[in-house]
């Protein structure tokens, strides 16, 4: 394994999972939303399923979007000799310090897109439940989300749309199996996920993480400089 992998999709799948323990303390109106209204002939389960895959897709496209801008926006970094790829591995494991530190809940939010998204529910709910899932899926970059906009800067910081995406939907899938979770048994979940135990186990895995990898990280470039590694 080299360096390259810190930065590559098994840490922003690493990511997900750490970021859905704060996630699924939210979902609650997320998993009554999609839920079908009596009578209609959609399953929950079919609506979940359209909801995540919207959702997933909105999240790859941003990661495109994000890696496409940074070709150029970033590209003053190169001006100093440094190229961006070699802070990439820092900047991931500063990821999981700020999430651990919770320095992400005072990052600042725009407040727009989530309005924009709140007054949208009104249309959704008149909506046959399939595709308002999947409405409300692709939106759902639009709700104030401190780790979803710092895997963003990471995206920027790929250079590259296909990388960008492959971050992103890494991420998303991260945070995929226990919203599933959560939304398939909310009514038997709800009593038992308490924000603040799963707010100190989120803080704990992302502060191993970090941990693990800054070691890695000054592992690598020690034994670059003593020449007895040449991965990047």
């Amino acid at each position: 394994m080299d360096i390259a992998s810190i930065t590559g999709p098994g840490t922003a799948f690493v990511a997900g999972l750490v970021t859905s323990l704060h996630c699924a303390g939210m979902c609650g109106p997320l998993a009554c939303f999609i839920a079908p209204r009596p009578g209609e002939q959609a399953s929950f389960a079919a609506s979940a399923g359209v909801y995540q895959a919207a959702r997933l897709t909105s999240y790859t496209l941003l990661g495109a979007v994000g890696g496409l801008l940074g070709m150029t926006a970033l590209g003053w970094f190169e001006t100093w000799g440094q190229p961006i790829a070699r802070f990439f591995p820092w900047a991931m494991a500063l990821f999981f310090l700020v999430v651990a530190l919770r320095v992400d809940q005072w990052l600042p939010k725009p407040k727009g897109p989530a309005r924009y998204l709140h007054r949208q529910t009104g249309k959704f709910l008149k909506m046959p439940r399939p595709l308002a899932s999947s409405l409300l899926g692709f939106f759902t970059p639009l709700l104030p989300c401190g780790p979803l906009y710092l895997l963003l800067s990471l995206a920027l910081m790929t250079q590259d749309p296909i990388a960008g995406a492959e971050l992103m939907l890494s991420f998303g899938l991260g945070t995929l199996p226990l919203l599933w979770l959560v939304q398939a048994g909310y009514v038997r979940w709800s009593g038992r996920l308490k924000p603040s135990t799963l707010g100190l186990w989120q803080r704990g895995l992302a502060g191993l993480v970090a941990a693990v990898l800054i070691f890695r990280i000054v592992h690598f470039e020690t034994m670059n400089q003593n020449g007895l590694f040449c991965g990047s």
